[in-house]
């Protein structure tokens, strides 16, 4: 099916609302002629005029919903027409007395709509409102997130799918897009990130996908906060990114019905290192002899090197029988953006992954996690009061959980004391190459190994697990989301301090609980103030954001950890989603808890 544009949309004023256009000129280094000209600052910062700042010294729709209420068009001498929200019935004389009209170019206009605008938008303070543009003699440039002129490509397939997997509308007008799709698989349009594509008469570089934020919880009719987008990705994508950037090449008109054609699937051009999904290419696919499934992947663009450190894991995202599907595993055998997944063919996302052959594509995303050997040295799990413990660190893994202790082992300096324990089935030297290569990798001083074969001595008892784990410095535990309880009860009856215990638990997504399965609660921010979470609120993340809080944050899927914050008592918290990065200690990951009671937020950085 041939990939067309449905629409073209152009958003005048940052943070409010599109208007439609029916063609546009795309030129280098540019979005589209007339997006984002104007920019209106809040007072929180000190923006540069005619030049490109941050978000944050802006209006936008994450801080204020009621944006989204107002209507924007550009008149054909380059006028920008702002029209605030009606409060009630008005004539239309009041409707034209109420219209703020702005000449970009005119400093005067631009000053004389500020303080109207301020004065439309409850609890603004005039005295600091300010109407900017990003233009300059240098060229045209919009006053985009990122200083990266842009153009932002949406697929409606992906949106439908979406909704579809959700069981809810979702307007695609809440991503915001300049260029919307129609004709692509669903979800298929990151495999096009690095690809250079013709669209009408122009050429762009797809140079990454978009993640997305709270702007998208934003109904774009209502103006009201009715739908959290940024969770329902990450719960049924493992990630947040909806939509693509491309960086324009070649100039060229683009209009409703052109075809988007790639031309080069893939680039030697710089494009930014992220962690977000992107098509890795599948080196080697091939059953082992104890049921498991090698996959061995490389990142075309070497995203993966650029983040790697040893024990992270990736998510992998496929779409079957038209929804979106993912799954955490841990990086294992890395040299330099080249890495492999072992994989227990069980389920529809494992059967799927033990299908793909040489030359095959899969999406992933990544590397993300905590648990690395900077987070295990003496110094990082012992507070600054205390005396390093003297044991080994312990690392107690099951079935495919090895893949951590086989991740983790190569980055550990060599003086470091480890002791290994894995259960698994059938497990004599010469009847799994998997634990054939923990055996290797366990040779030298310093590193003790007992492997329990399962399928031999059954399964351990408490007693054995809290043997093992005592006199440890640290435990790293992985495997099914039972065993790691039981080896984490066995620590605590051990005398291990809850920060020296690690786990990973890659669960399925769909074991995450609902919100709506807790009561409301009382948190304390660190300036004393409260907030009332109710299950409407969604995660702490999102709560503290409503209140103000710039807690920073990167996936908000539980993976790279980037949002953990410090809290009173950690146990006061339910995890609501797949939780694979280590907050550390003291510290939970804000994007994926709920508090359970009353709960102090001690810092949110």
């Amino acid at each position: 099916m041939t990939v067309r544009i449905v629409s073209l949309h152009r958003y005048p004023v940052k943070g409010f609302p599109a208007e439609g256009v029916a063609r546009a000129r795309l030129e280098p280094g540019a979005g589209i002629p007339g997006d984002r000209v104007l920019a209106v600052s809040d007072g929180t910062a000190s923006p540069v005029p005619d030049s490109w700042n941050r978000w944050s010294h802006f209006f936008a729709l994450k801080k204020r919903p009621d944006l989204a209420a107002w209507s924007v068009r550009t008149d054909p001498d380059g006028t920008i027409v702002l029209v605030p929200p009606a409060t009630g019935a008005r004539s239309p004389a009041a409707e034209a007395a109420s219209t703020i009209r702005i000449d970009p170019a005119d400093p005067s206009s631009r000053s004389a709509a500020a303080s109207r605008i301020a004065a439309r938008l409850p609890g603004a303070d005039p005295s600091v409102v300010d109407v900017l543009t990003a233009h300059s003699a240098a060229g045209p440039q919009g006053m985009f997130d990122s200083e990266h002129g842009h153009v932002s490509l949406i697929s409606l397939d992906t949106v439908r799918a979406l909704a579809r997997a959700d069981g809810r509308d979702l307007d695609p007008a809440r991503f915001r897009g300049n260029l919307l799709l129609e004709g692509l698989e669903p979800f298929a349009e990151t495999a096009l990130v690095g690809a250079i594509v013709r669209v009408g008469e122009a050429r762009l570089l797809i140079r990454q996908t978009i993640e997305r934020c709270t702007a998208t919880t934003v109904h774009p009719d209502t103006a009201v906060r009715d739908l959290n987008v940024p969770r329902i990705l990450a719960t049924r994508c493992g990630h947040i990114h909806c939509g693509l950037y491309g960086e324009v090449l070649t100039p060229g008109e683009v209009r409703p019905g052109d075809a988007l054609v790639v031309e080069h699937r893939s680039t030697d051009r710089p494009l930014p290192a992220g962690t977000g999904p992107r098509s890795l290419h599948v080196l080697e696919s091939s059953p082992l002899e104890d049921g498991r499934h090698h996959l061995r992947l490389t990142d075309p663009y070497d995203w993966f090197a650029a983040h790697w450190q040893a024990g992270r894991h990736v998510r992998v995202h496929l779409t079957l029988d038209g929804e979106p599907r993912w799954r955490s595993y841990t990086a294992v055998l890395v040299r330099d953006s080249s890495f492999s997944l072992l994989v227990r063919p069980r389920g529809a996302v494992s059967r799927a992954l033990a299908r793909l052959t040489t030359g095959d594509r899969l999406t992933v995303s990544g590397p993300f996690g905590g648990l690395t050997p900077d987070a295990l040295t003496p110094d990082a799990l012992t507070p600054a009061a205390e005396t390093p413990a003297p044991g080994p660190l312990t690392v107690v893994t099951a079935g495919v959980g090895l893949t951590t202790a086989l991740s983790l082992l190569p980055g550990l300096p060599p003086e470091t004391p480890v002791r290994l324990i894995h259960l698994d089935r059938h497990a004599a030297p010469g009847a799994s190459t998997s634990v054939d290569a923990l055996r290797a990798l366990a040779q030298g001083p310093g590193r003790d190994l007992l492997v329990w074969d399962t399928g031999v001595r059954g399964r351990p008892g408490p007693g054995d697990l809290q043997e093992w784990v005592t006199g440890a410095s640290a435990v790293v535990v992985c495997g099914g989301a039972d065993f790691v309880h039981a080896v984490a009860r066995a620590a605590t009856a051990a005398g291990l301090p809850p920060g020296r215990v690690h786990r990973e638990a890659f669960t399925s997504p769909a074991d995450a609980a609902r919100l709506d399965d807790f009561a409301p609660a009382t948190v304390v921010r660190p300036d004393g103030s409260r907030l009332r979470w109710t299950p409407e609120s969604g995660t702490l993340l999102e709560a503290l954001e409503a209140d103000g809080a710039r807690v920073p944050y990167s996936c908000r899927a539980g993976s790279c950890g980037t949002c953990a914050i410090r809290v009173d008592d950690p146990e006061a918290t339910a995890a609501v989603q797949d939780e694979t990065a280590q907050p550390g200690p003291g510290r939970i990951l804000a994007c994926a808890r709920v508090p359970l009671g009353p709960l102090t937020v001690l810092g949110e950085d």
